[in-house]
């Protein structure tokens, strides 16, 4: 049975909610985030498999890769964006040892505009390594977002989110 107390869902409970605090946190600089931004991603990424598999939102800009692809992608992001898929509110998380869900409403920024959102993270664990991702959001939006940060982009979705990383 899936429980906000099994281990996978501390885990993502950390991933998310950590990354957050560290974001909002108006005690830290610049330099000071930065550097426990870096910490956080890589105490991450270490409970991830080398062979990960992302699958991630829009619909003309959907991919499934791996975790070569998983770090250009989050680089394109966040050259998109001034804030980059922020977690705004995580309302329920949940995991067995299978599989994890994470609610909550999320945002991304770029100049004066915001895009405020409920979403989903979908979690496949093997052996409480995380080995699988889905990024469920609205697709057509998620598309519209991205793709007006590069107007002129004409190609495929993994040319669009490796261009320029």
């Amino acid at each position: 049975m899936m429980t906000d107390t099994h281990p996978n869902a501390v885990w993502l409970a950390e991933a998310y909610r950590g990354g957050a605090a560290i974001a909002v946190d108006p005690a830290l600089d610049a330099d000071e985030r930065a550097r426990r931004q870096k910490e956080h991603q890589q105490s991450i990424i270490s409970r991830m498999s080398p062979d990960m598999v992302i699958h991630t939102g829009g619909v003309r800009l959907a991919v499934t890769a791996g975790m070569d692809f998983l770090g250009k992608y989050h680089k394109r992001r966040a050259m998109l964006a001034d804030a980059n898929v922020q977690p705004v509110e995580i309302d329920q998380i949940l995991a067995d040892d299978h599989y994890g869900i994470v609610h909550g409403t999320f945002r991304t920024t770029r100049g004066h505009e915001v895009w405020t959102r409920v979403g989903l993270g979908a979690w496949r664990f093997e052996n409480q390594v995380a080995v699988e991702h889905w990024e469920l959001a609205n697709g057509p939006r998620w598309d519209e977002w991205f793709l007006s940060g590069d107007p002129e982009f004409n190609g495929s979705a993994l040319e669009f989110w490796t261009r320029g990383v």
